[in-house]
């Protein structure tokens, strides 16, 4: 069955047009799989495993110390191989088919403490340019809202209903909702239209944000890790 491993590989690479990278991982992978079943029984092939082999392959890779993530990379290797196999009549199962890929831990998501972002939005209390006043205008939106990132740059100009305190917004599936704001965020948002209104080029969108908008995001976040660095 090399010579079938070798021509899946030669696939990946010819036809789908894959880096050597992946195809040099699938090698491995499918080579860790061979392996594994030959040292059960010397007679097994990939046409004779069945699913209790590739159950075991996968406990044996966690009792090895492999994280979740890598073993279900190693399993979805195998399942792509399996259905090439499958597709040119190589095999007549899918051991692989059935199986399931083991449960992966969730990062813990990283947030900002309250007295950090106190002393970051202190720092920028007073902004001397039309770009410091931007960031911390996005800053102070994004602490009082709550808002997601995708959410923030989609807001404009009408977005904001001064006399409700609220900014209506589209989240996810395309559902508006209204958000409530206070003071503190209505002045900001007063002072920062009219600075932009008065500083930067007429525009022919009326964008909340007028913002190169992948470059602003980044550089508010770059400048708000530094800021936080600097005041721990």
């Amino acid at each position: 069955m090399q010579k079938g491993i070798d021509g899946f590989l030669d696939y990946l690479r010819y036809e789908r047009n894959r880096s050597e990278n992946t195809v040099e991982s699938y090698r491995r992978d499918l080579e860790a799989f061979q392996q594994f079943f030959g040292s059960l029984d010397s007679e097994l092939t990939f046409a004779t495993v069945d699913t209790d082999v590739v159950r075991d392959w996968m406990e044996h890779q966690l009792d090895q110390g492999n994280r979740a993530t890598t073993v279900a990379r190693r399993l979805s290797a195998l399942k792509t191989y399996y259905r090439y196999l499958l597709a040119r009549g190589c095999v007549e199962h899918d051991p692989a088919h059935i199986v399931y890929r083991p449960k992966t831990d969730r990062p813990l998501p990283q947030f900002v403490r309250e007295e950090q972002m106190d002393r970051l939005l202190d720092h920028t209390q007073q902004p001397d340019t039309y770009q410091a006043q931007l960031e911390h205008t996005i800053v102070l939106t994004f602490y009082e809202t709550g808002m997601r990132l995708s959410e923030l740059t989609s807001l404009d100009d009408n977005s904001v209903d001064y006399s409700r305190s609220e900014i209506r917004v589209h989240g996810k599936g395309n559902k508006q909702r209204a958000i409530p704001f206070g003071d503190e965020l209505a002045q900001a948002l007063r002072s920062y239209t009219a600075r932009r209104d008065a500083e930067t080029p007429p525009r022919c969108t009326r964008a909340l944000f007028h913002i190169v908008r992948n470059w602003c995001v980044q550089n508010t976040k770059k400048r708000t890790k530094r800021t936080l660095l600097l005041n721990q």
